[in-house]
This record gives C-alpha cells, sequence and structure tokens, in this order.
C-alpha cells in the first residue's frame, strides 16, 4: 500500500514544462560591427515523460534596435508567409526532475527558418530552480544554409555564422 501511494506520488508529478515569455536572441557579425536580434515572445513546452521539445518565436517579434534593419530582416525572413521560428525534436539524453542541480541534454529536431528545415543538435542546459526549471542554450548556424543571402551594410556583408541563445523559465503545465 505504501509502495502504491509513493508509486502515485511520483507519477503525479508534471512532466511537461513551458513558456510564454521566454528571450531568444541572435548575433550577426561583420567586419568592425556587429548586431543583436532580440524577441520576448519565445513560446514552447519540453514533455520530460515523452521527450518532445518545440519552441516559436514569432519572427515581427524580433527586433534589431533599429527599425529600417528590421523590415529588411522580415522581408529577408519572408515573414509574411513564414511568421514563425521553429524548433520541433527530441531530448537526447536524461534529464532527473528530481536532481536539484544543473543538468545538460542535448535537443536534436528540425529548426525551421524562412522556408527551410534542417536537422540540428542544441546544447541545454536544463537547472532546477523554485519556480521551475531555467534553460539556456545557445548554438551557431550559417543562415546560408537556409537559403538567406546575406544581408551587406554600404558593401560590406555580414558574416554567413550567426550565433543564436535562448533563456527562458520553464513552469509546470
Amino acid at each position: 500500500m505504501i509502495l502504491l501511494l509513493f508509486t502515485g506520488i511520483h507519477h503525479s508529478i508534471a512532466q511537461v514544462y513551458g513558456t510564454e515569455n521566454g528571450y531568444a536572441s541572435f548575433e550577426a557579425k561583420m567586419p568592425l560591427n556587429s548586431y543583436t536580434g532580440e524577441s520576448d515572445r519565445l513560446h514552447g513546452t519540453i514533455n520530460f515523460e515523452t521527450g518532445k521539445v518545440a519552441f516559436t518565436v514569432p519572427v515581427k517579434s524580433i527586433k534589431t534596435g533599429k527599425d529600417k534593419r528590421d523590415e529588411h530582416m522580415y522581408e529577408l525572413l519572408k515573414a509574411q508567409k513564414n511568421p514563425k521560428v521553429v524548433f520541433e525534436g527530441k531530448l537526447v539524453g536524461d534529464f532527473d526532475l528530481d536532481k536539484k542541480s544543473k543538468q545538460k541534454v542535448k535537443a536534436k529536431g528540425d529548426f525551421t527558418l524562412a522556408e527551410t528545415t534542417r536537422q540540428i543538435t542544441v546544447p541545454l542546459e536544463l537547472n532546477p530552480v523554485q519556480k521551475g526549471i531555467q534553460l539556456n542554450a545557445s548554438w551557431s548556424l550559417l543562415i546560408t544554409d537556409y537559403g538567406l543571402e546575406r544581408p551587406s551594410f554600404t558593401f560590406i556583408k555580414v558574416n554567413d555564422r550567426h550565433d543564436l541563445k535562448v533563456d527562458a523559465l520553464l513552469k509546470e503545465e
């Protein structure tokens, strides 16, 4: 009877954690300059029972600090046809909800940007905190891998490689 009680309690612990206002950013570099794009509208979930991971960012929520550059970025990303940047995949490696320390796992899945989907693996750091699980991730991509032309400013092209970061507090759903 006691075993059933503990087993029931263990299975009643929430397995799905999500965010509706996480932070996502990218950094683009060029000779002698760089700029960032930021959004505080990252939305997504991780289901620790199934391992399913799904996150989206509305393209038009990404801001670089210059309206003209934002407009060009939205055009480049074909925001009207593709209003979201999407990652859907699965966790690779185990995450122990009972362990109260930072754990590193990976998420492998499909990353879709401007009509192009590529399979990527993203390293995740998950840290159980009092109000949920703190998620941090960073990785790089080549924008030309997604069929995007490298933007240029005064004849100087932006580097192909862009560095991406995600920072979100995931709460029980």
